[in-house]
């Protein structure tokens, strides 16, 4: 919802081949002036700009800056090199938050500049250091839209505001249009509230601010178009329309829910939603809870509604603005896995885990449609082997029935394709002194290849091994859903990419496509507990619907 705009944000490489980094004219007269400020590129001397990315090394420009003794931006002092300070420049790295490092956007006491303090004078410059890029995630407001009436805005990053309005231009044409300046007819917003800023370190350990808006909605010659807001680090939009707009999915928290839980449809402009469909499944209002944020519907998952096999493999959101689709759901030509009989074949090896259902589980609070699998074991450390869930297509060498090409393209990249699986974890504790984790294993056709999810490393002796056989060379070793997060207690869709599949003979699904997968077959799953630390460990998991599913990459 975002469209990145040209901005002065280029690669720190430090070069001083061009006079102005390299002129040592140290002749330390005069007022110190700033002029500029530049990346020390040769090939950029000319490109001054007055905003910057945190972290980025740069040139100060200018006349009579010999001599330095203090660099100063947003009035906090900064590291510079003496030696490669000239009468023509000063070299210094702009600093950043996760270092202490303080924007004005949350100190007002602070300038937005450069001050150079030199043995004969000081010199500033106005220049603002940028913090992570905005976007826009929904707007919400009442329907039909007038002149007066308020209009919440949400999403990150939302400061250093320089302007907000509207235009006439419809999101397909800013997407698909090149222009320095947001086209259209534009209307200012006069006025606007900051309600929320919650500042926090997110997963990637960079700074992220929580944001919401309220503005009063202008009189607007125009039905549709966009809601635009040009901030500091960029300009961001999203569409506008004074009647319910069409619906968008941006995401559902599991393709295959399992009777007794939620399935979460998220997304936005969820106005009014006359029905939800799936297959040959239609649910209608009675039967489903939009959030009062029209940014979400939830699904109390029962086994009447699962699809008939053979329907139709997409979700349709319809609501009076239209309808919002994502395919891929419920495609029961993904499983691979789903324990009931004459489906796959047990390996039978040994311990093995136990095949469950809802009559043998029933003191226990599981709910699955039909059987299912658990995995429940505990070690006293140095696990290399124990308590597994293995099974084969079947004892002739077949594969397993994987999707068609009509369902995954057969050039998906691996990034693409998942293992993915309903799971119920039971409390394992998979961080701390305990590490616990899953073992990952596909077997192609004939026993030709054995891919598992880990890391290969080159021992001192010039072999390939597994991690050097350490406790981090199994990536995905919690039980993560799509989103990174960890459930516990509840049935949720646990996903490993393909890609990260390899042999211990430096095989690998990196790279390769879905189509490849497909022609290397796959004859048996394996999934084992593991521990390969001295600490003791245990785990508690239960296992459905084993599968391979496809999840485009967001564009």
């Amino acid at each position: 919802m975002k469209k990145e705009v040209l901005m002065a944000v280029l690669l720190a490489v430090i070069s001083f081949g061009f006079t102005a980094c390299s002129d040592d004219d140290s002749s330390g007269g005069g007022q110190p002036v700033i002029t500029g400020v530049r990346v020390c590129d040769p090939a950029k001397a000319d490109s001054l700009f007055t905003k910057s990315p945190q972290g980025q090394v740069i040139a100060i420009i200018g006349k009579n800056l010999s001599n330095v003794t203090a660099v100063y931006i947003n009035d906090q002092k900064v590291g510079f090199s003496p030696t490669m300070n000239t009468d023509h420049s000063v070299i210094v790295t702009v600093p950043s938050e996760t270092k202490g490092f303080q924007l004005t956007a949350f100190n007002s006491d602070l300038k937005d500049e450069i001050r150079v303090v030199t043995s004969h004078g000081t010199a500033t410059y106005a220049f603002k250091v940028l913090g992570a890029y905005p976007q826009i995630t929904r707007i919400q407001g009442a329907y039909p839209r007038a002149a007066g009436d308020i209009l919440n805005v949400y999403g990150l990053n939302l400061y250093s505001i320089e302007a907000i309005y509207f235009t006439s231009a419809t999101e397909e044409e800013l997407n698909t249009t090149e222009w320095e300046t947001v086209p259209g007819t534009h209307v200012p917003v006069s006025n606007y509230d900051v309600l929320q800023q919650d500042r926090y370190i997110n997963a990637s350990q960079v700074y992220e601010v929580a944001s919401q808006l309220a503005l009063t909605t202008p009189d607007l010659p125009f039905d549709e178009g966009c809601l635009v807001i040009e901030c500091a680090a960029g300009i961001v939009y999203i569409p506008y329309t004074k009647v319910p707009g069409k619906p968008v999915i941006t995401s559902v928290n599991t393709d295959m829910p399992i009777p007794g839980t939620d399935l979460i449809i998220k997304g936005r402009e969820f106005v009014q939603v006359e029905s939800v469909t799936f297959g040959d499944v239609t649910l209608t209002p009675d039967q489903f809870t939009v959030a009062e944020s029209e940014d979400q519907i939830t699904i109390a998952f029962t086994e009447e509604m699962k699809p008939t096999d053979g329907s139709s493999t997409s979700l349709t959101v319809t609501t009076p603005g239209g309808k919002a689709t994502q395919d891929y759901f419920y495609v029961y030509s993904s499983i691979i896995l789903n324990f009931e009989d004459g489906f796959a074949t047990d390996n039978g090896w040994g311990p093995n885990g136990e095949l469950m259902s809802e009559a043998t589980s029933a003191s226990i609070p599981y709910v699955s449609d039909g059987k299912f699998w658990r995995i429940k074991s505990s070690d006293a450390g140095y696990n290399w082997w124990s308590v597994m869930c293995y099974f084969r297509k079947d004892w002739n060498g077949n594969s397993f029935s994987l999707p068609g090409f009509d369902k995954i393209p057969a050039s998906t990249p691996t990034d693409e394709v998942y293992l993915a699986m309903e799971v119920w974890d039971n409390n394992t504790d998979f961080g701390g002194a305990q590490n616990p984790f899953l073992h990952y294993q596909i077997q192609t056709i004939g026993d030709a290849k054995t891919y598992c999810a880990f890391t290969l490393v080159v021992g001192a002796d010039g072999n390939k091994n597994i991690g050097n056989w350490v406790d981090d060379a199994y990536v995905e070793k919690p039980l993560r859903a799509i989103d990174n997060t960890q459930p516990k207690e509840q049935w949720y869709r646990h996903v490993v990419k393909l890609s990260s599949f390899q042999t211990t003979d430096g095989d690998t699904w990196a790279g390769k496509t879905y189509g490849d997968v497909v022609a290397d077959g796959v004859n048996q799953i394996r999934l084992m507990h593991m521990n390969w630390t001295a600490t003791p460990s245990s785990m508690d998991i239960m296992l459905d619907n084993v599968r391979i599913l496809y999840v485009p990459a967001a564009k």
